[in-house]
């Protein structure tokens, strides 16, 4: 069974009792408590705050070890135990787990029980090593299987990946470091630059292309890495010398940050694409518009000439024009003219017709012709050119023509000019030029998305990779998971493998690079064991890993693809495997000798729960010489016939279900007394996993018993007397108070106000009020004594602390004190409301009452939630208390500044009516500053 019988409690244990139980249990037990992240919402740790004896054999930790979960064992995420934890604290649940750890210094079986208990998450493990571990040898060939899929899988994807980038039509480059050294340039960057791999790989990219480096491109490559901002850049001038001539080069591309895993910038990466065509060709009609300006204007002037002259020169410019007329329909660019502030179409040339093929342009307004240019803010951009004469340029401009095709296309993109023609110095039309640049715009996205979803490949890959290349073995690409094997991070790029890790070097790493590079094959190699040095402390570990070559396009080698998977567990599983046997036959003997060196009663019992097992302890508590004269007897022999029967049944039916179970019982001593004895047992299994029987052990708490009954009647006697002594004193103190006031009125006038009488009557009369008070205090707490299920309802916060700022208004006028209230973030809460007032009461009065004398009282009410509570906070700037003080604070009739009224009960009061109500109240002080009071009041569901 898993608890204790129902009809027995189980009484509160003094400290010394339930530190000796927490330290002769042979279960390991700790304590831990939630670690909440900034939102005060989410755990995102736990703290280790106490271990016992056993826990800390098996995990070499100390009592206290100041320190969390995550922090000591950060494997405990992967293994499951941290969700497990945060399930069982989350639910308030009893739950059970078993893991096999083998990380953060372990390596065994564990079984775990945990419960929540209040804000602690008690946790009970034990060790179970001795069960059979040929599963393990199963999971361990199983992952072997899946390693050797996985690394021909990644293989796989990583010709896919180098395959993609030396094939994509757009330019992909990589510059590592400050001198922009080039790491990669596929095939069509290699084809601009009419530069070789070799000729560029690892050299800075403006020593290979030194007539590249003027100020405004040095610049740009500049403030990437400097600032780690993106720079998008179109029709951007270079120079480069290719195909035996300096040529200057347009450029439409994208400068990208290489970040580093700290956030720092390691390089630049860059897709782009050449526009040098499509610019010339566009200069081109730029130029053509312009000469064609000029002779307008020449022939203007020679319209003064004579009749034959004016008809020559107008033969010549149709001549000219139809020239003019004949270039532009060979340009590939879609362009048109359009004339007057409508905007009607004078000419379109072949590649305009096609791409509004299916409309009438000529002799129509744009409006006309095109009406959704409206809509896409064409035409107006069209008016704005007209009416300024200044010129426009889009660049890369998604437009949707679709409704100018019978057959609706997605959106182009478009790059294009509208530029004024004049005539006498007037604007009298426009000229369009537009590029289709679609193809390129979605070329850059793909390759912008591609660029993406390799690096997700890449850094998603569970294993170590990394590439090497050169003669020298230079390290080119390393995972996060190569980095983290190492002890390294990104700094190694650019180094020799050899400089890097020397130890590994020493080790025959590089000779088995220089072997694949030699041979031209792979080398797969098994359970390779290393010495390395991570972060200075020396570490073995054990790989199985493979040795690519890496070819260019000519075929020939250039470095090394390196894949692996740590098997340290798998090796070290082996050879632990080839010890267990042993180990296994000295286990018996070793129980033994444990069980007969504790002092508490140990046994064992069969699978049917007859003994098999009883240590020392157990055998001096009955007084028998040894296990023989106990087994003669039997245990019905020395429990209480009356309680034979539920304990024997408790054992029997744990048994049946496998579970472990904690019962009380008595026992005869060997003296004859019958002692309390807790008991509590857990199965325990062979290897190949049969129940092997039930280890058990019971420790005497009849004192503890007694003491818990005696302190129960102390209790019961004190709240008794409380009630007898306020009841009983109402009535005489009700006669000396009306004697006092009869006295009074019977005095003659100048007796009762002469200066010796009237101060004394005073006095008696206050201290007979201030007993009053002190009876009706009295009998409150002989009340919040039995008040552990007040009646709760839904409270208006902002009602009780309206009123209780009423009540104390005249105290707010006579101290000038500033009292602010922010409760809007706690409307309502489920409490009393009777004792909801005398909390807020208490609190704000005491604040005021306490004061400073030099500076004006300030006084703040807040109120807000976190999980599990509401929280009302009293903050003052008062006389406030020494921090020694403050665990002495809730004690009845304790006052620490005398100069005020008061009995000392009510924030004794204060917090019996909020620990009644399942909260806490906690308090923050200082002498001189002031006084913090939070109370905590559960949260609960409205119902």
């Amino acid at each position: 069974m898993d608890s204790a019988p129902k009809s027995l409690t189980i009484p509160p244990f003094p400290n010394s009792v339930l530190r000796d139980l927490l330290d002769v249990s042979l279960s390991a037990l700790h304590l831990v408590k939630p670690i909440y992240a900034p939102d005060g919402v989410h755990i995102e740790d736990f703290s280790l705050d106490y271990v016992n004896l056993a826990g800390q054999r098996m995990t070499g930790l100390s009592e206290q070890p100041n320190s969390t979960l995550l922090t000591l064992f950060p494997s405990a995420v992967a293994a499951g135990i941290f969700d497990y934890y945060l399930r069982v604290y989350t639910s308030n649940a009893r739950s059970e787990f078993e893991v096999n750890y083998q990380a953060d210094g372990l390596d065994n079986y564990f079984k775990l029980s945990a419960r929540r208990s209040g804000e602690w998450l008690v946790v009970s493990f034990t060790d179970t090593a001795d069960q059979d571990r040929s599963a393990v040898e199963v999971a361990l060939r199983e992952s072997q299987r899946r390693e050797q899929a996985l690394r021909v899988e990644v293989e796989h994807q990583h010709n896919a990946l180098r395959s993609f980038i030396e094939d994509a039509p757009v330019a992909v480059a990589v510059y590592r470091g400050p001198r922009y050294r080039v790491e990669i340039a596929n095939a069509t960057t290699l084809s601009i630059w009419d530069r070789t791999l070799p000729d560029v790989l690892g050299r800075p990219v403006f020593e290979v292309m030194p007539e590249a480096a003027t100020p405004e491109v040095v610049a740009i490559f500049d403030r990437v890495y400097a600032t780690g901002t993106a720079h998008t850049a179109y029709e951007q001038l270079t120079t480069i010398d290719r195909h035996g001539r300096r040529e200057q080069v347009y450029w439409n591309f994208v400068f990208q940050p290489e970040l580093e895993p700290d956030g720092s910038v390691g390089g630049i990466r860059s897709i782009g694409t050449e526009v040098t065509e499509q610019v010339q060709a566009r200069q081109q009609v730029q130029q053509f518009n312009q000469d064609l300006e000029v002779r307008v204007e020449e022939r203007t002037r020679q319209l003064a000439a004579t009749q034959a002259e004016v008809l020559a020169a107008a033969q010549r410019r149709v001549q000219e024009v139809e020239e003019l007329y004949q270039v532009l329909e060979q340009t590939p660019a879609a362009i048109a003219i359009t004339r007057g502030p409508e905007h009607r179409y004078v000419y379109v040339n072949a590649a305009a017709r096609t791409l509004f093929s299916g409309r009438e342009l000529l002799g129509h307004t744009l409006a006309e012709a095109l009406p959704e240019t409206e809509s896409l803010g064409l035409l107006a951009l069209l008016n704005k050119v007209y009416e300024t004469g200044e010129t426009f340029t889009g660049t890369e401009q998604p437009i949707d023509f679709t409704s100018a095709a019978s057959h609706p296309e997605p959106v182009r993109y478009f790059t294009f000019t509208y530029q004024a023609y004049h005539e006498n110095g007037a604007v009298v039309g426009v000229s369009t030029f537009a590029y289709d640049v679609t193809e390129q715009v979605l070329a850059r996205q793909r390759e912008q998305e591609s660029e993406l979803q390799i690096r997700a490949i890449v850094e998603g890959v569970p294993f170590p990779i990394n590439v090497c290349v050169g003669p020298d073995f230079r390290i080119q690409l390393a995972n996060q998971a190569m980095l983290t094997a190492w002890g390294k991070g990104p700094s190694v790029f650019g180094q020799r493998f050899a400089d890097v890790l020397p130890e590994l070097a020493q080790q025959g790493v590089t000779a088995q690079f220089r072997q694949v590079v030699t041979s031209g094959e792979p080398l797969h190699l098994r359970n390779q064991r290393f010495e390395v040095v991570i972060h200075g402390t020396p570490q073995t570990f054990y790989y199985n890993y493979s040795l690519v070559p890496l070819r260019d396009s000519k075929g020939q080698v250039y470095g090394i693809l390196n894949t692996a998977a740590e098997v340290t567990d798998l090796a070290l599983a082996h050879q632990r495997l080839a010890t267990l046997a042993g180990e296994l036959q000295e286990s018996e003997a070793r129980f033994r000798t444990m069980a007969d060196a504790a002092p508490n009663l140990v046994w064992a019992v069969h699978p049917d729960s007859s003994i098999r097992y009883i240590n020392r302890a157990f055998l001096d508590f009955v007084g028998v010489k040894d296990e023989q004269e106990y087994l003669a007897a039997g245990w019905s022999e020395y429990v209480p016939a009356e309680e034979f029967e539920q304990a024997q049944v408790t054992l029997t039916g744990a048994i049946e279900q496998l579970k472990p179970y904690v019962m009380e019982h008595r026992m005869r001593r060997h003296d004859g007394e019958y002692r309390w004895l807790l008991s509590q047992g857990a199965p325990s299994y062979l290897q190949n996993g049969e129940l092997y029987g039930y280890v058990g052990s019971a420790i005497d708490i009849t004192e503890l018993k007694q003491a818990n009954e005696q302190l129960r009647r102390t209790n019961s006697d004190l709240d008794n007397f409380i009630y007898t002594a306020s009841h009983d004193l109402k009535a005489p103190i009700a006669n000396i108070e009306g004697l006092l006031y009869l006295l009074r009125d019977e005095l003659p006038p100048a007796v009762a106000t002469d200066q010796a009488i009237a101060p004394t009557l005073a006095r008696m009369l206050d201290s007979v009020e201030r007993f009053k008070r002190t009876i009706t205090h009295l009998t409150e707490v002989s009340k919040l004594q039995k008040e552990y299920a007040t009646p709760t309802a839904v409270v208006d916060v902002a009602a009780v602390v309206e009123d209780v700022r009423r009540d104390l208004q005249p105290l707010l006028l006579e101290t000038a004190a500033q009292l602010m209230v922010a409760i809007e973030a706690v409307p309502w809460v489920q409490f009393s409301e009777k004792n909801l007032r005398s909390v807020v009461y208490n609190l704000l009065s005491n604040a005021l009452k306490y004061r400073h004398p030099n500076r004006p009282a300030e006084v703040t009410l807040r109120a807000r939630v976190q999980p599990g509570y509401m929280v009302l906070e009293v903050q003052d700037n008062g006389l406030g208390i020494h921090p020694d003080q403050v665990p002495r604070l809730f004690t009845m009739f304790q006052r620490f500044h005398t100069h005020v009224e008061g009995t000392g009960i009510g924030l004794y009061m204060v917090q019996r009516m909020v620990e009644n109500a399942g909260g806490h109240v906690e308090v923050e002080s200082q002498e001189d500053v002031g006084t913090t009071v939070s109370v905590y009041l559960p949260s609960l569901p409205l119902a």
